[in-house]
């Protein structure tokens, strides 16, 4: 598992090359998605599924382009079949919040946010607007709370 998840790692450094605000943007999605997935106790096949998915989530701008780019970039690392197969779909379907597949999938959803409202700026009262319904594992939870106090 953890081989999978560097040598994706290592491919997506790569793919933004430069580009220090993505680079820092993946690995902040990455690593509270992997914490709050460990805490979480996830088997290790999901575990697997959402550290691969966070590091691929946003690839590039457009649902469509990530999901091909993605699936482009986990073949030519040698990811297995099954692997490439539910993190494209969950890429694929990142931002359908009326079908969240899995634990994998609503913690990469939660954590994705929670970098998100911090590199944003958003105020209090908005933070509390989008989160209050997407929220559901008891870790997101708190790491929402501690980050924003809501």
């Amino acid at each position: 598992m953890t081989q999978n998840v560097n040598t994706v790692a290592k491919a997506m450094k790569d793919y933004y090359s430069c580009d220090e605000q993505k680079i820092r943007h993946f690995v902040s999605v990455y690593t509270l998605a992997k914490t709050i997935g460990e805490l979480e106790k996830l088997p290790s096949e999901t575990q697997e599924y959402l550290e691969i998915a966070a590091l691929v989530c946003d690839i590039d701008e457009s649902e469509q382009v990530e999901q091909t780019k993605a699936r482009e970039l986990l073949k030519l690392q040698g990811i297995d079949y099954e692997v490439v197969e539910r993190v494209c779909y969950i890429v694929e379907h990142f931002f359908d919040y009326d079908h969240i597949t899995g634990l994998d999938h609503q913690i990469l959803l939660e954590a994705h946010m929670i970098v998100d409202f911090k590199e944003k700026g958003l105020s209090r009262a908005v933070i509390i607007e989008q989160s209050n319904s997407r929220f559901m594992t008891n870790y997101g939870k708190a790491f929402l709370k501690k980050a924003f106090g809501v």
